[in-house]
């Protein structure tokens, strides 16, 4: 089927624009388009906007870590005043769940479901996080790093007792430090990368984005002042506990990307804290029918957006994590410049130029981070699909398993059935299967309305609302400068 053509922006500027997410990139776009003189509908799922980094405490709330878990709370003010414009609908609770139409999104939500036709779609849905199976990370106690930001920030909550941080990438420093500045006891951090590895991405962020490292040097610094141990070359090979975690064992990584069992090292834990990376969330862009490419430099599959951050399909524009790793400034930027794109100005050089410099220094930061070889930790008796309870020998017995491709397996074991729909375990399985990134990708079953689970009255009452599609068109490619 051949991908959606949209009318384009500037000839039917009276309906609204879409964007879907009101994360930073969201917030930003909406903003910039709004000041065009530009309607604009404000797709979310969450209460509140903000997106992960700007997440915010429910109205009415106030603790006294707030403070100090709410960085820049004057920049997410001034992208919240958007929400005030007679111009801008902003939807919370909202879940577009599917594309029917060209130009077309179908939602469901408390404030109302239906189909909203726009002169164009800004999807800024952001990233998920990676998960790394291993004994025991079922177990009550263990947490991924977004979600327990997530705790901090919207619920003013913070763990008691011995907390260890473990993964791979920023969001290792970033939970950590936030952990420690919010009072948490945290006793060791283990990062997977070797330093080494990472002292060429910091020389490059020493000239394309001292604020960024600065911050870097903060999270560091809080940290180390807290008196946690911070180890790099290490990760988590096992939890232990009965009813809740009680142990947490940590381990040098090895060659093969497994942990070096004979250098073990076994330590108290009430709280482990998991962030082994983000991915882009693409799920949108893919039923969209945009076209994808494989980019580690970029966290994984992201679509192809040409100067104008515009898609393949016409009319659909991708901002933020969700278009490529990158972190809030990248974010903001992105959704700026969209806006520009939509409203058809060119937008100011001082902007586009701090754009070019933080896309090259994200793009080697995400690669400083990408490890030698996956990390895996899991055995047989370990579950991997937690939505249908799949461990790894029930995987590997499937008569699918060796057909190398995710969509067989899946349809004989149920591997990504659940609610999450493989977002959480279809990457997981694939390298503990031995599938490269490429064929996982390939093989990877495609999206089909609805993208979110959504109530079944609103399917019944908007049946059509979405044809399965073709397979996404998909490009494998190298990473580029």
């Amino acid at each position: 089927m051949a991908n959606p053509v949209f009318t384009p922006t500037n000839a039917n500027s009276d309906a609204p624009v879409i964007v879907i997410g009101a994360g930073p990139a969201g917030l930003a776009c909406a903003q910039e388009l709004v000041a065009g003189n530009r309607r604009v509908v404000l797709i979310d799922d969450n209460i509140q906007p903000g997106g992960q980094y700007f997440r915010q405490l429910p109205p009415g709330y106030s603790t006294a870590p707030r403070a100090r878990l709410m960085r820049d709370k004057a920049r997410y003010d001034d992208l919240a005043r958007v929400l005030d414009s007679p111009l801008l609908t902003h939807l919370p609770r909202t879940t577009a769940w599917s594309f029917p139409q060209p130009g077309t999104v179908a939602h469901a939500g408390p404030l109302g479901s239906g189909r909203i036709a726009g002169s164009a779609v800004v999807i800024a849905t952001g990233a998920q996080e990676r998960s790394m199976p291993f004994p025991g990370w079922t177990l009550p106690g263990v947490i991924s790093a977004g979600g327990c930001l997530n705790l901090a920030k919207a619920h003013g909550l913070v763990p008691e007792g011995r907390v260890v941080v473990a993964g791979n990438g920023p969001l290792v420093l970033v939970a950590a430090a936030t952990m420690a500045a919010a009072g948490a006891r945290v006793t060791t951090v283990a990062e997977a990368q070797q330093s080494r590895r990472l002292a060429g991405a910091a020389l490059s962020g020493v000239v394309a984005a001292p604020g960024i490292l600065a911050k870097a040097a903060q999270y560091r610094a809080q940290i180390l002042r807290a008196g946690a141990a911070w180890k790099t070359g290490w990760m988590v090979s096992r939890a232990h506990g009965d009813e809740t975690l009680r142990e947490v064992s940590i381990a040098p990584v090895g060659p093969d990307g497994r942990p070096d069992l004979t250098r073990e090292r076994t330590i108290p834990a009430d709280l482990l804290v998991l962030g082994y990376g983000l991915m882009p969330g693409s799920d949108a862009a893919r039923l969209l029918g945009c076209r994808m490419e494989l980019r580690p430099d970029l966290g994984g599959l992201v679509p192809v957006r040409g100067p104008d951050l515009q898609t393949s399909t016409a009319g659909v524009y991708a901002v933020g994590d969700g278009a490529g790793i990158g972190g809030v400034e990248v974010a903001l930027i992105e959704g700026r410049l969209a806006a520009h794109a939509i409203l058809g100005t060119p937008a100011p050089k001082q902007l586009a130029h701090r754009y070019r410099t933080l896309d090259r220094f994200r793009r080697a930061l995400n690669s400083a981070y990408v490890l030698p070889t996956p990390l895996r930790a899991a055995d047989d008796d370990t579950i991997i699909c937690r939505c249908e309870e799949l461990r790894l020998r029930d995987l590997k017995a499937d008569g699918n398993a060796a057909s190398g491709s995710l969509n067989t397996l899946k349809t004989s074991s149920r591997l990504g059935m659940g609610r999450c729909q493989g977002r959480n375990c279809l990457h997981t399985a694939a390298g503990l299967l031995g599938l490269s990134p490429e064929t996982m990708v390939e093989t990877m079953p495609r999206f089909r309305p609805p993208l979110r689970p959504v109530p079944l009255a609103r399917l019944a009452a908007d049946r059509d609302a979405g044809p399965a599609r073709e397979p996404d068109e998909i490009i494998l490619s190298e990473a580029k400068d």
